[in-house]
């Protein structure tokens, strides 16, 4: 078993009103997080995950959440002056 698993999904709002996904991650000690991810973040998350609907992420491994927000984060880069 992971470190940490998705336990619960459901659909927040952000401060700015658009749709996010919130996942909470269930560790092993009984703890939890809970973490909203934007549209990018949750559609990698789906894809990564291969899941048609949110239901499909529990249980999913927390590397799943954290290579999504990575991956969406990356859209904020910019390329180093040439």
């Amino acid at each position: 078993m992971s470190s940490a698993v998705i336990s619960d999904v459901r659909l927040g709002a952000a401060h700015d009103g658009e749709a996010e996904l919130v996942v909470t991650l269930r560790f092993e000690n009984g703890g939890q997080s809970v973490v909203a991810l934007d549209h990018a973040a949750a559609s990698v998350l789906m894809e990564s995950c291969r899941a048609q609907d949110p239901a499909a992420l529990i249980g999913q491994g927390w590397e799943h959440v954290r290579d999504a927000l990575a991956a969406a984060a990356q859209r904020f880069m910019t390329a180093p002056p040439a």
